[in-house]
């Protein structure tokens, strides 16, 4: 492993076989890997699981979401990377190359005008574990308790002023990072720190910490910056409590120590480290945590002593509790399950932490079951413990489950349980990732895989305060073209939901949720995945269901499902074997191929059939009978998703996964026979997914790609791909639905929910544009009108631009502040934005040029 970079970088604006793991602990495999070649990576993680139970608690859930992040953004010769910073670089040389993905030239018409659509909210239905999306960290606001802050594995920084009742994104600008720690300035509050990366998910890896000066319009680098061959997963920030200049982070590559605000960092202690915390009576003496070490520091942590007096050495994982009403107080949290209602314990020290005694360990704290008594725990996954500011006896854990001791550990209740169906205990999702405690009045919190919980009792009553932040993360949507109102969508951690209009989801089944689709005549007939390829269909418009997975099949993590729009009865599930159904999935016929990794289907002729898996595409042109091996011609890179010409089956479109430049989408006018390279000026980031826009041939080749910075474009009629993703937050875009008969386009965004624009078109007859201004550049052209109350805030590198034929209407609300910029003509489409020395030909023309 590479070390990291202790540098100062530039501003960023807003805009291996062989390793060495516990038995009980296969993440090691994945999570702190000693070899970065994936194929080695993978056959270890099956070797281990290959005579293991897979299923609850057992760790393969997280190694296959791993696998799926990680299989298709290697490098050419197959090596994992870090893939949040390579789209961070890739980005920004595609920026300087391309100036009009930020800032329109002259030639360019608007390309896109996404809105968000949903869900900020969900209703419990026909599903178990509704919610929104994962939290990793929660932070709090130094002077007001109304003001909290919280990170999200994709999503970015989220923060509200009022409890709750509304949220914003403090990182839009940015390429999707994740966020494991955030620190507030005590006595600044506009300055605010994020330790970036997906620690316990592993989605992205760390790229360090960054930080604001302007409460999150712009964001630096600080010394402490990883690159793409660094594979760092950061867990927890801290502040040193009366010097904001000194702070900590705890990593994967060990404990790093900054005195002078973020510009240089010190690493002081090496090793996988999950937790640090400050003695709250005597700074001068912290506390750290690997898995089954704990380490005491009497300098400041400028040194560590591992403290070994009562500290179990059969740990995966050790989360520290302390409290200021007894400052000598420490407890540890220990897992994994060890046998039946039994795991690691909890640990108690009187003396700051340089002897322990063990406190209780049963009932199993970390497991499923509401008494405790199974063998299940996520330990590396999910972990957490809070003890209480005012009673050093009233502690409370995290796992899949939150429990509460109110005699210092020794007897526990849960207090929430993972299933909302049928619960009569509470409910803060499952997967508990963060307990804090305002220190402003001792409220406590709960971050879980489902959103923010809080509880003024310490957890006997848990409050949702989850509505208003949109993070959550789509794998695949569906749509109902007549009626675009009407979408189903997969989603990480929060199962399948169906969307009918608003900012709520029903929730209609749980588990992690995946590729669906809706009959196109009937809205009642919908068919919806779980991991691994396990598929149910409702018919009753999800809310019942019933299994129709094909037996004996292998699945994917996401595996593609597919349907005959011209017979919807027939439809195909793209498992190692390709499978076929007559009668709507109550029986199934094994027809050859492999179509793990994509599936697509001719409209023009419903027989002419396509499956890949990894580098290999097929062709059948008989209802799936047999196959013929299209390969010859691509590169060799894996495939990830096919499109075909609804006019035309013979004109195939397909992407490609990795970071091979120059490699990413290909085309083929006659099935496969030739194939031609389409990829064009697209940058070096991984294509996820691509659709084809049923124009009847004008323009012709109307194609979109969701990458992980967003969307693209291109036709016939272009030269090039052009960037698609006006108003849209730079967010990877896993899937993308075309409602033909409406003229719109829906993306499924991994971590920032569902966002709509109307599709391409050389001159957009109106807009009515609303919602708060992300950063970064938009430019609105209109034959007829532009009517908004936008709100453009987010400062320096904020511009907006308007154009409209006959009308520019901004109606109260619409706002621009704290140095952004506005401006707006009357004019035809076409020609872009007017140059700075214009002469105003109008009287109507509206400009704001900079407002303070």
């Amino acid at each position: 492993m590479k070390k990291p970079i202790i540098k100062l970088f530039i501003i960023i604006a807003a805009l291996g076989i062989g390793i060495v793991f516990a038995q009980d602990s296969p993440y090691e495999i994945w999570q702190n890997p000693e070899t970065d070649n994936f194929s080695q990576i993978r056959q270890q993680a099956e070797l281990y699981f290959s005579d293991k139970d897979k299923g609850r608690g057992s760790g393969y859930k997280q190694w296959k979401r791993w696998e799926y992040m990680n299989e298709s953004r290697l490098t050419p010769d197959g090596k994992i990377t870090n893939h949040a910073y390579l789209n961070w670089l890739s980005y920004q040389e595609y920026l300087d190359k391309n100036p009009k993905y930020k800032k329109p030239d002259p030639t360019d018409v608007t390309n896109g005008s996404w809105i968000f659509l949903a869900p900020t909210s969900y209703t419990l239905g026909a599903g178990w574990n509704g919610g929104i999306g994962r939290i990793n960290c929660i932070a709090f606001h130094p002077t007001d308790q109304y003001t909290i802050f919280i990170g999200a594995p994709s999503g970015g920084l989220w923060k509200t002023s009022d409890h709750g009742g509304t949220w914003i994104n403090l990182a839009d600008g940015l390429p999707s990072i994740g966020v494991s720690g955030i620190v507030i300035h005590p006595q600044n509050p506009n300055i605010i720190y994020i330790l970036t990366g997906d620690g316990d998910g592993g989605d992205t890896h760390s790229i360090g910490v960054l930080k604001s000066y302007n409460g999150g319009l712009t964001w630096h680098s600080t010394g402490l910056s990883w690159d793409v061959l660094d594979f760092v997963r950061g867990y927890k920030l801290r502040m040193h409590p009366t010097n904001s200049e000194i702070l900590f982070a705890a990593t994967s590559e060990g404990i790093f120590k900054t005195t002078d605000g973020g510009f240089s960092w010190t690493n002081t202690i090496a090793g996988h480290f999950f937790d640090i915390e400050f003695n709250p009576g005597n700074s001068f003496i912290m506390y750290t945590s690997q898995a089954s070490s704990f380490f005491r520091s009497t300098d400041t942590g400028d040194t560590w002593t591992q403290i070994t007096n009562g500290v179990p050495t059969n740990a995966t994982r050790t989360e520290i509790g302390v409290t200021p009403v007894s400052p000598s107080y420490v407890y540890l949290l220990c897992g994994p399950a060890t046998g039946f209602g039994s795991f690691v314990g909890v640990y108690r020290s009187y003396d700051n932490g340089l002897y322990f005694s063990l406190r209780a360990n049963t009932p199993n704290l970390l497991g499923y079951e509401i008494l405790g008594t199974d063998e299940k725990h996520q330990t590396t996954y999910d972990l957490a413990i809070a003890v209480s500011r005012t009673d050093e006896s009233l502690l409370m854990t995290g796992g899949v489950n939150t429990w509460i001791s109110g005699n210092a550990g020794l007897i526990w209740f849960i207090t929430s349980w993972w299933r909302e169906t049928d619960n009569s205990i509470g409910y803060t999702h499952a997967d508990i990732h963060a307990l804090e405690i305002n220190p402003l009045n001792d409220v406590l919190y709960c971050g879980s895989d489902g959103g923010i919980f809080f509880s003024v009792d310490f957890g006997n009553n848990w409050i949702d305060i989850t509505s208003g932040i949109s993070n959550t993360q789509f794998y695949r949507i569906a749509d109902y073209d007549p009626n675009p109102a009407l979408i189903i969508g997969g989603t990480q951690d929060n199962g399948t939901n169906k969307w009918t209009g608003g900012s709520s989801f029903l929730h209609i089944l749980g588990a992690d949720g995946m590729d669906c689709m809706i009959h196109p005549g009937n809205p009642d007939i919908m068919y919806y995945t779980s991991q691994n390829g396990a598929l149910v269909l409702s018919l009753t418009g999800g809310f019942t269901f019933t299994d129709i997975t094909p037996f004996g099949l292998i699945g994917d993590w996401v595996t593609p499902i597919i349907m005959d729009q011209t017979n919807p009865s027939i439809i195909y599930g793209g498992y190692n074997d390709v499978a076929k159904s007559i009668d709507g999935g109550q029986t199934w016929d094994i027809k050859g191929a492999d179509g793990r990794s994509a599936l697509a289907m001719g409209i023009s002729n419903p027989n002419r059939i396509y499956a890949a898996f990894e580098n290999t595409i097929w062709r059948s042109d008989n209802g799936a009978d047999t196959w013929n091996d299209i390969s010859a011609g691509l590169s060799g890179y894996n495939i990830t998703f096919i499109a075909v010409n609804p006019n035309n089956s013979m004109n195939v479109f397909i992407t490609l996964a990795d970071f091979v430049s120059g490699e990413k989408v290909y085309e083929s006018s006659n099935g496969g026979t030739f194939w031609n390279n389409i990829t064009g000026s697209l940058p070096n980031i991984k294509i996820n997914c691509i659709i084809y826009e049923n124009t009847n041939g004008n323009p012709d080749d109307a194609i979109y790609i969701g990458t992980d910075i967003g969307v693209f474009y291109r036709n016939n009629s272009l030269s090039d791909w052009i960037p698609f993703s006006n108003w849209l937050p730079t967010v990877p875009v896993f899937d993308l639905e075309i409602n033909e008969s409406s003229g719109v386009i829906t993306a499924g965004t991994y971590g920032r929910g569902l966002w709509r624009s109307q599709t391409y078109t050389s001159c957009a007859s109106h807009f009515s544009l609303a919602g708060n201004g992300p950063p970064g550049y938009s430019y609105f052209q209109a034959s007829e009108y532009i009517h908004s109350t936008r709100v453009y805030n987010q400062g320096t590198g904020q511009e907006s631009y308007y154009k409209a034929g006959a009308q520019i209407k901004l109606n109260p609300g619409f706002q621009v502040s704290s140095g952004s910029k506005f401006k707006a003509w009357i004019g035809p489409c076409g020609g872009g934005i007017p140059e700075e020395n214009s002469p105003k030909t109008n009287a109507n023309t509206e400009e704001n040029k900079k407002v303070e």
